[in-house]
């Protein structure tokens, strides 16, 4: 397993430091000192490590309590993606994330049903702040998702985490805001 653990990590920041196209199994091999042999052993290609690459770096969601009320789950669920985003891996394998969804249908799926699973999140939240009154029915996981979330990759992007917290609760504030005033589109 250790080989394994040295193999992810050198196709890691292989990708991060050259791209996808800098991740083949000469550079993999010879970043981790792990032979080529071995990394067949784990992996028929470069093209499954890189999906185990993307796996090994995603996030995992975790669950949110829902118990203590609409506007807790929301901050929970913000202050979870601000932690996540600002953590200086993920600040670093996010573009090179962004690159492999692009390289490969299998890899698109992946981060696709990623995002899917997260939505199943958002939807809770948003169905618990519809029976309080605080948000309208219907309102569409996905949207809303990207309301939120998306200044937070922005920022992350341009390596502005140290100011992601009150960016988080500037657009928070004012998601919330836009319903305490009725306005509902």
């Amino acid at each position: 397993m250790r080989s394994r653990a040295c193999l992810l990590a050198a196709a890691t920041e292989l990708l991060v430091e050259t791209g996808v196209r800098g991740v083949t199994v000469d550079a993999v091999a010879e970043r981790s000192g792990v032979a080529k042999s071995t990394l067949y052993r784990h992996w028929g290609s470069v093209q499954e490590l890189l999906v185990d690459v993307m796996r090994a770096n995603v996030p995992e969601p975790e669950p949110v309590d829902l118990s203590r009320g609409f506007d807790a789950a929301l901050r929970w669920w913000i202050d979870r993606a601000v932690v996540a985003l600002s953590a200086p891996d993920w600040a670093r394998t996010l573009p090179a994330l962004l690159e492999l969804r692009t390289h490969s249908p299998e890899m698109a799926e992946l981060l696709a049903a990623d995002f899917d699973d997260k939505l199943t999140t958002v939807a809770s939240i948003l169905h618990l702040g519809a029976q309080e009154g605080r948000l309208p029915a219907g309102l569409d996981p996905r949207q809303i998702t990207h309301t939120l979330i998306g200044p937070l990759v922005l920022a992350t992007l341009n390596g502005d985490v140290d100011r992601m917290p009150a960016l988080a609760d500037y657009v928070l504030d004012r998601f919330l805001v836009s319903y305490r005033t009725g306005e509902t589109r």
